[in-house]
This record gives C-alpha cells, sequence and structure tokens, in this order.
C-alpha cells in the first residue's frame, strides 16, 4: 500500500463524512454506484472511475463504468477493455502472475499508474482518446472475485497527488468493504435469483454474464437488462456474446428453451 502518514492531514475528513454514510446506507441499492462516485470525486477529484472483478478465469467483468466530462466515452473505453485489453493492463499481468504462483493477495492495495510498463497500443486506446493523463487502481481481493477499483483524472485537473494517494490508502479498508458487499452479494430483492436448474446450465458463465442471462429469462430485453445492471448497452451486448458462446445457443429463445428443458 501507498502509505504518506504525513500528508494524510490535508484531506478534510469531516467534509467526506456524509458521502461515505451516503455509500453505507446505499448498499445493495440502484443508488450506490453515484454515492460511490460523489465520495470519490469529492475526496480526490476524480474525472473517470471504472470497477471491474477478475474471477481467477482469464475474463473480466465491468461492474461501473463513469465519466463524468464524457458519460459515452466510459462504456466504449470499458468494452474495449473487457473485451481483450485488459491483458495488457500491467496491473492484470501482475495479479494473474501472483494468482497463478498462489501467492496471498492481502488487504486493499493502492498502485499508482505505470505508464512505462503500458504497451502503446493500450495506452492510446484507454488514454489518449478520453484525454486521460492518470490513473491509480486500488486491488481489492475479495472471497470469490478480485475487484480493481481504476480511477482517472484528465488533463485539466492533472495527475494524482501525493495527498490524493494518501487520502486514497486511509480510504482503502472503507472502499474495500463497501465495494465487496455491494457487487459481491446477490441484492435481497432482485428478480434474478436464479433456480436450481438456471444455475446448473448457467454455471460456466461470470457473474455479470449470469446476471443478464437471467434478467433475460424473466422478460427482460437487452436494454432493460442493461438497465438493471447499471451498464452500457454495448457492454451488455458483450456480455450476451459471450454467454451465448459458452452455452452454444444463438438467440435468447434457444436460452430460453435451455433453461426450460428440464
Amino acid at each position: 500500500m501507498v502509505t504518506h502518514p504525513d500528508l494524510t492531514q490535508a484531506t478534510d475528513w469531516p467534509a467526506l463524512l456524509p458521502a461515505m454514510a451516503e455509500c453505507v446506507a446505499r448498499l445493495g441499492e440502484a443508488g450506490f454506484d453515484e454515492a460511490l462516485l460523489a465520495l470519490l470525486r469529492g475526496a480526490v477529484g476524480i474525472e473517470q472511475c471504472m470497477v471491474f472483478a477478475f474471477d481467477g478465469r482469464d475474463e473480466v467483468d465491468c461492474l461501473l463504468a463513469a465519466n463524468e466530462r464524457a458519460p459515452r466515452v466510459a462504456g466504449r473505453l470499458a468494452e474495449l477493455y473487457t473485451g481483450g485489453l485488459f491483458r495488457q493492463d500491467p496491473n492484470y499481468q501482475r495479479l494473474r502472475r501472483r494468482l497463478d504462483a498462489g501467492s496471498d493477495l492481502g488487504d486493499a492495495e493502492v498502485t499508482p499508474m505505470q505508464a512505462e510498463a503500458m504497451p502503446e497500443a493500450y495506452r492510446s486506446h484507454l488514454f489518449a482518446f478520453p484525454d486521460l493523463v492518470d490513473k491509480v487502481s486500488l486491488t481489492l481481493p475479495g472471497r470469490e472475485s478480485v475487484y480493481y477499483l481504476n480511477l482517472y483524472r484528465g488533463s485539466e485537473p492533472g495527475p494524482f497527488t501525493h495527498g490524493d494517494l494518501a487520502c486514497l490508502d486511509a480510504l482503502a479498508p472503507l472502499l474495500a468493504s463497501l465495494i465487496r458487499r455491494h457487487y459481491g452479494q446477490a441484492r435481497p430483492d432482485s428478480p434474478q435469483r436464479p433456480s436450481a436448474e438456471e444455475a446448473a446450465i448457467l454455471a460456466p458463465l461470470s457473474e455479470r454474464e449470469r446476471q443478464l442471462c437471467l434478467y433475460l429469462l424473466r422478460g427482460h430485453t437487452l436494454k432493460t437488462a442493461a438497465v438493471e445492471l447499471d451498464i452500457a448497452l454495448s457492454t451488455a451486448e458483450t456480455y450476451r456474446k459471450r454467454a451465448y458462446a459458452k452455452l452454444g445457443v444463438p438467440s435468447k429463445a434457444r436460452l430460453v428453451a435451455l433453461c426450460r428443458r428440464q
């Protein structure tokens, strides 16, 4: 973890307490993402935020994609990243090596941007186009998934400062707990709970692919399922394509038939 104990005094912690409380109050609800973004914007002035989940397979799911200045850009960048560019991310490569070696991931970890380790194509796709100049990643090990909280700053506010890193380091335990609880557990009032038969058939899918399929099985269109999951339509299309390929079905009708077969 990045520790700067002498710099944490620069953060106006009392001013952040209402945003922290709102995050806790919104756990498991649709308003959690906005509460989390408000906390991070107030704490370190982020311009873009991404939350990804990795469950040990060579796939990454996007749980949250938001860009305050260019909202549509975030969904497109998330699609590029989950579509394969994540393999060029130095943080993912490091995580993959540690998992393959059986290393203990420990607690939440703050990692500043490693521009020198990024391939040029990766940097141009994910940083140059949206005019992003700096990134900080928080690696948050969970029970079944490892979560990435990726935070970005643009050219106008400029790079993260040492004080920002100190603030994120102090916030890391809270952020880890919030993200694990919100994204790692099924919503108690969710209409997407699988039956035993559905759970067995959808077992090869990633968590987000499984959630999308369950919404489709409950009668949602791809568009309304994307709204329920709070993801871009293009991201939902990617999840559907991957899920159908894994299950060997060409359409929603065949998906329904497969899950109702028993």
